[in-house]
């Protein structure tokens, strides 16, 4: 072989070295970029509450929208009648646990009757609002409680999105923590009617002993889900068909860096079994991605008194699917705790 032909093979070997590395780069570069968008929909629900506008079987279908249209009516109407008493309070325990965690000053409103019998909290899913959970008011109202609706971290303004993170219920378990504590409400019988997310920050409040001053007495959780990790590789594959290999090693790293836990740490079967507060689990038979099996692993796990009622419809709208079994599963688990 003559040193030209070394040279050429030479030169061969090197480009092909050269193509490899290159190519590999580009495959993780762009396997990195897919992971930051994931997060960005993942944890800035804006930017997801559009995306997931595209995704079959998420939003809700001509008839639920009709039917959710009427109840936020006659929401909107009961909270215009009973004028309810804007207050605040301030994501400073959060702030605490995660030095990364930026203290908010977020927004409540109380709806307070006379003689009434305990107070509830509202709370929404991730890509739901202060509006969805006052289709539940006028249930709670008639029930002689009053009625407290917060703004969580991540919804008070559309422009907050690159800044304030939501965060399946880590961070908003403190925040609940501290609205209880500016509202007042830690000697009161106090239930917490959560949905999604918002459920999963009640159970990870109720389940934190070191929160326990804040005195939940009951809990109504719609549609849990079991683990982060598995929602998010679950999401990765089902919503967006991209492999767990490199996306989701980066998506995971980058929730660790940028909010300070591991998405696998964050169990709510593991909580539940940790739960001395009575719960009321609801799901929906026709759910897929958010659906029944996964609200059934945190109800079986639960250590405290728990009822699990499993009703016809999925989350977009259980309330109003099946609202009577949905009503008639609430009051019996009043009946059951003595509230």
């Amino acid at each position: 072989m003559t040193n030209q032909d070394k040279n050429e093979k030479k030169r061969f070997w090197l480009f092909l070295v050269l193509a490899v590395v290159v190519g590999v780069a580009y495959l993780l570069w762009g396997q990195s970029n897919s992971a930051a968008t994931l997060y960005e929909l993942g944890f800035q629900r804006y930017k997801a509450t559009a995306q997931l506008d595209n995704v079959a079987g998420w939003q809700r279908t001509a008839e639920e929208q009709s039917a959710y249209d009427m109840a936020a009516a006659e929401g909107a109407t009961w909270a215009a009648a009973n004028k309810g008493e804007t207050g605040s309070y301030v994501t400073e325990t959060a702030a605490e646990w995660f030095g990364d965690s930026v203290k908010l000053t977020l927004n409540y409103t109380l709806y307070r009757q006379a003689n009434s019998c305990g107070t509830v909290i509202l709370l929404h899913g991730f890509c739901g609002s202060t509006e969805e959970v006052q289709i539940w008011a006028p249930y709670w109202w008639d029930k002689g409680y009053n009625v407290l609706i917060p703004v969580q971290r991540g919804y008070a303004d559309a422009s907050d999105v690159n800044y304030v993170p939501t965060t399946w219920g880590v961070y908003e378990e403190f925040d609940l923590y501290d609205l209880i504590r500016a509202a007042g409400l830690q000697s009161e019988n106090l239930l917490i009617h959560g949905k999604g997310t918002g459920a999963a920050a009640a159970i990870l409040l109720c389940a934190n002993d070191s929160l326990a001053a804040a005195g939940v007495d009951g809990l109504i959780c719609e549609t849990v889900y079991d683990n982060l990790g598995t929602v998010e590789r679950d999401m990765v594959k089902e919503l967006f068909n991209l492999g767990d290999w490199f996306v989701g090693r980066f998506l995971r790293e980058r929730i660790r860096n940028n909010l300070g836990f591991e998405a696998d740490s964050v169990d709510l079967p593991s909580a539940a079994a940790n739960l001395k507060t009575p719960v009321l689990f609801l799901s929906g038979i026709e759910e897929d991605f958010l659906g029944e099996t996964r609200t059934l692993a945190v109800a079986q796990a639960c250590s405290a008194p728990h009822i699990k009622a499993a009703l016809q419809g999925s989350y977009r709208g259980l309330w109003l699917t099946d609202g009577e079994l949905y009503r008639s599963s609430v009051d019996d688990f009043l009946t059951e705790i003595g509230a």
